[in-house]
């Protein structure tokens, strides 16, 4: 996202750090223009707050942080809590008090989420008071330091001190855990101002798109703050001066039609959602929406060309949590292209190590939390992060993801099998709802969702498909889910 080219080139007029940010971009720049939109529900009413309005509040918070909680600097405040604009100022609040901002999934089993309040040890843990599922072991264990969202604003506007060590621990963020325990990814200022170049390069791809440099968009957020591509627009707004209108994945139909948007954040169930709207002819459902910033996933490429046939500009991320987000960018809206993940962004070094793809530069993580071993396992010694994703780049330099490293199947005969390829097979059968490749009794098994009338077309199409392939990646073993398969918090499908 951004807003006038010449507001927002990197040459070293921009902020640089949360101080700036707020008192120069909030505060001056940017003062008057809409930062965050919500709807409460309360009152039956869109809200809105200026960025002067919102960097009062912030200031606000700042003070209720620093009067309440001693010597906070460095300690963990959780947020546990669904999308606001209270999670918001409480996130820049904590940030510029000195203390470190830890998002939680709210969607998390108690055993998950002790686990992770067990390993950050919080001084406090902010929440909104809506119903988790656990509320009754929080309060058990935690019931001393919780605290509303909004307790800061009784408070007076305090003042902001430049004082933020830059390689210091800002955020730490949960990883999904979706192969074991989640990993706290720590992150610190230096890292969310080094992956504005990603979100700039977005923005003036989406304005170029209108043929506008003026262009001011806005933003719907339905992402949950504990996810990066949410998080990151908490410094991509008042980077570029456009706004933020607040929603969730619940009600984001609702919430397109009370708070009108351009752009916005989405994950492959998200688009998969609006494909089917648009070639089914209810278009009108998106409202003004435009633009939409696929995430870090294979996506399918057919999905994705109908998408911008139909008047949707797309835009490609390649990145992760360990890395702020940043990596790599697809713009391509040829059908060659438009299935990579992107090329290297210019700003964070790349390169294909065995097939890995590896990243080095200011956006990536400082570490684990607590967790040494695990960072050395992924970290080098000359700072290249590997990720764990299998790619091949192409002639024209496009990258395309063929599984995951720590997927792959290992068979009994040295040879290595990628899950992620026969699945991109199997979902070519027509019946096939959703699908899975595992290992099983030392066999390749699919799991297959579909209807229980399609289950012999399926078996058919996979007996046919294993003719084509070499012996070692058949699949010998066939299950049918009588549902869809589970999935996390963010859509991912669980191994």
């Amino acid at each position: 996202m951004t807003g006038r080219k010449e507001e927002m080139d990197m040459n070293g007029t921009e902020p640089q750090n949360l101080y700036e940010l707020v008192t120069r971009n909030m505060e001056q720049r940017f003062a008057d223009r809409a930062a965050f939109r919500w709807y409460d529900e309360a009152a039956d009413a869109v809200c809105c707050r200026t960025y002067r309005e919102c960097a009062q509040d912030i200031r606000r918070a700042v003070s209720y942080f620093k009067n309440t909680i001693p010597e906070l600097r460095g300690k963990r405040i959780c947020l546990w809590s669904n999308n606001s604009y209270a999670y918001a100022v409480n996130c820049y609040g904590i940030m510029l008090a000195g203390g470190v901002v830890v998002p939680l999934n709210q969607r998390k089993s108690w055993d998950e989420l002790s686990y992770e309040l067990q390993l950050v040890e919080p001084a406090a843990i902010l929440t909104d008071g809506e119903d988790y599922g656990c509320n009754a072991e929080v309060q058990a264990a935690y019931g001393s330091i919780l605290r509303p969202m909004d307790g800061f604003a009784a408070c007076e506007p305090g003042e902001l001190a430049d004082d933020r060590d830059p390689e210091a621990l800002m955020v730490l963020m949960f990883t999904s855990g979706t192969t074991g325990r989640s990993k706290g990814v720590m992150l610190c200022e230096r890292n969310f101002f080094a992956v504005m170049h990603h979100h700039v390069s977005v923005g003036h791809h989406i304005c170029e798109a209108k043929q506008n440099p003026d262009l001011i968009v806005d933003h719907l957020t339905v992402l949950p703050m504990f996810h990066l591509g949410a998080f990151g627009c908490l410094f991509s707004g008042p980077w570029m001066g456009w706004a933020q209108n607040l929603g969730s994945l619940r009600s984001f139909y609702k919430d397109l039609k009370r708070m009108p948007s351009q752009d916005m954040a989405a994950v492959p169930v998200l688009v998969e959602s609006i494909h089917h709207d648009l070639m089914s002819g209810r278009r009108e459902k998106l409202g003004q929406l435009w633009a939409l910033n696929c995430m870090s996933a294979m996506f399918n490429p057919q999905t994705l060309l109908d998408l911008t046939r139909n008047g949707i500009l797309i835009s490609q991320f390649y990145g992760c949590t360990e890395t702020t987000g940043g990596g790599l960018i697809n713009f391509a809206a040829d059908p060659e292209h438009i299935g990579a993940v992107g090329k290297p962004d210019g700003h964070c070094e790349f390169k294909l190590e065995d097939g890995e793809i590896c990243l080095r530069g200011g956006d990536v993580m400082l570490g684990y939390y607590k967790d040494p071993e695990g960072t050395a396992e992924v970290i080098d010694t000359e700072g290249w992060f590997h990720t764990g994703d299998l790619a091949r780049q192409d002639a024209d330099g496009y990258v395309f993801l063929t599984g995951r490293k720590k997927n792959l199947i290992i068979l009994d005969s040295g040879e290595n099998v990628s899950p992620e390829e026969l699945e991109k097979l199997l979902e070519k059968c027509p019946a096939v709802q959703e699908c899975l490749v595992k290992e099983s009794g030392k066999k390749i098994c699919a799991v297959i969702y579909c209807e229980e009338k399609e289950q012999p077309a399926v078996r058919a199409f996979i007996t046919e498909l294993n003719r084509t392939l070499p012996l070692y990646k058949r699949m010998s073993a066939v299950e049918f889910s009588s549902g869809p398969l589970p999935r996390n918090a963010m859509g991912k499908l669980l191994r």
